[in-house]
């Protein structure tokens, strides 16, 4: 693989890490939004897949329903992320879901970019399971209708999509625009071909980070760390979404000389020269 082949596949993956981060998802968010109640760390939650030492699935799940049990006591509208959980410690696969919650009108909102209108309980080619085991449950229990915003067609419908984190943050904000989530009979153009796909995450990649340019280090920092840290690992395993959960390009070990040649590369230049063929990389 040629070196500029080789550091789109690792800024790929430094932005699919950047944008399940917690703290940049909300920085994003806020600054996309800005006429949002609830803004606090604490309000505006991303729920890793990760579970603990010595602690169990069920351990997480509690910890995500406690979080619910303050959502609830709110006005307004509040929004958050959740992943499938890992079911056992080398689980590193993840499926991002967003969420809007409504909590004058006890609506919920769910964002699943995997969402097929043309299967039974809307479930494409991955499983919602935090959705359709956790939240949904919680939330009904409580006297919320729970409804899944409608897509023209699965933003994610092949097994090389490993984008979770960035349609279920991209549909997110488009529907918070203007409240548009509330709409009767809405529902999400999604690209029909591949390549139109990849053209629109490309878009909205390049517009996070120049109209926002000081996550632009951030892109920086996680695009050297994430090489630095591969020149001595044995593999590379990048937490993407319940296909592979791999990069290609981040699954062999690094040569030295491979290593130099990609740190000298600016991680957002290369950003801004990419077209949506460079995305298929």
């Amino acid at each position: 693989m040629k070196i500029n082949d080789l550091a789109i596949s690792w800024l790929l993956h430094s932005i699919k890490i950047l944008l399940g981060d917690e703290s940049i998802r909300r920085y994003i968010i806020l600054n996309t939004i800005h006429n949002l109640k609830h803004t606090l760390k604490k309000d505006i939650r991303t729920f890793d897949p990760f579970v603990k030492k010595n602690k169990t699935r069920q351990d997480k799940y509690k910890i995500i329903e406690k979080y619910l049990d303050y959502v609830i006591t709110l006005d307004d509208i509040v929004v958050f992320t959740a992943t499938n959980i890992q079911q056992h410690e080398n689980d590193n696969e993840t499926h991002y879901q967003s969420f809007i919650v409504d909590n004058d009108n006890k609506k919920v909102y769910v964002i699943d970019p995997a969402f097929d209108k043309k299967q039974e309980n809307y479930i494409g080619i991955y499983y919602a399971e935090v959705t359709h085991e956790s939240i949904k449950p919680y939330f009904e229990t409580k006297g919320y209708n729970v409804s899944f915003i409608y897509l023209e067609k699965p933003a994610q419908s092949t097994k090389n999509d490993v984008f979770c984190q960035t349609w279920s943050l991209l549909i997110l904000l488009e529907i918070l625009e203007n409240k548009k989530y509330k709409q009767d009979g809405l529902e999400i153009k999604i690209p029909k071909l591949e390549l139109e796909r990849y053209r629109k995450i490309l878009e909205f990649y390049k517009a996070i980070f120049k109209n926002m340019p000081e996550l632009q280090e951030n892109l920086r920092e996680e695009y050297k760390g994430s090489i630095s840290d591969a020149a001595t690992a044995t593999a590379i395993a990048t937490a993407t979404d319940t296909d592979t959960a791999t990069d290609t390009a981040c699954e062999d070990l690094l040569t030295e000389e491979q290593k130099q040649q990609l740190l000298e590369i600016d991680a957002y230049e290369l950003l801004e020269s990419m077209d949506e063929y460079d995305m298929k990389n």
